[in-house]
Parts: structure tokens; sequence; C-alpha cells
């Protein structure tokens, strides 16, 4: 495979990507809680309806929401390892985390002990 990769615009787009996607890691892990606080307000008989509908709702999107938030984390990491992987020269490791990225594939960083893997059910693809 014959890749040119301008280094420096790859790093710049990865580096801006993460700082944008910052803000949703708070909103992705406080989100249940947040509606959770939303459905306990609404403890009252007239807002029961309006309580379960917005249980239902998180039901039903959380493992949509959870599934994006894999998917970003995979791709970012993904990419930044292959432009590692690309930078030492070697291509065929490139490949094959830029393969894993696009299936959702989210590996462990050098030196971290083993982590229970994806199992490929929340995958937003």
């Amino acid at each position: 495979m014959d890749w040119d990769i301008d280094i420096a615009a790859a790093s710049k787009v990865l580096t801006d990507t993460v700082t944008e996607a910052e803000p949703f890691d708070g909103l992705a892990t406080t989100y249940g809680e947040n509606l959770t606080a939303i459905m306990e307000g609404l403890n009252y008989d007239v807002f029961t309806i309006v309580a379960v509908a917005i249980g239902e709702y998180a039901e039903h999107w959380s493992p949509t929401l959870e599934a994006a938030a894999n998917q970003v984390g995979a791709s970012l990491t993904g990419a930044q390892n292959a432009l590692m992987a690309y930078m030492e020269g070697q291509e065929e490791m490139a490949l094959t985390a830029q393969r894993n990225a696009a299936n959702g594939v989210i590996p462990d960083p050098p030196g971290t002990p083993e982590a229970p893997k994806p199992t490929g059910e929340n995958i937003a693809v």
C-alpha cells in the first residue's frame, strides 16, 4: 500500500476533534443521572405520564448514545494508532489500526492491563 499522509495536518485534525468531543464525555456520563433527576421532579400524579415518557425515551436512546460514544472513542484511538504506526514505518500495523477503528474496536493503550473487549453489540455503524 502506498500512503502519503500529511502528519502535521492529520495530528491537528485529531487534536481538534478530541477538543470538540470532550464536552460530550460529560454529557454521556451524566445522561442517566440527569433523566433520573427530571423524572424524580415529576413525582406527582399529574406528571406520571410525562415521567413514563421520559423513561421510555431514555431506555430507547441510551444504547444508541453509548454506541455513538464507543464509536467516536474507537475511531479517534484507531486513527491515532494508525498515524503513529505510519510514522514508525509500520504500514501493516497502520492498516490494522485503521480497520479496527472502522469496526469500532477500542484498543488498550500500551502498558495497560488487559481490559474486557467490547462485544460489538453497541457499535454505531
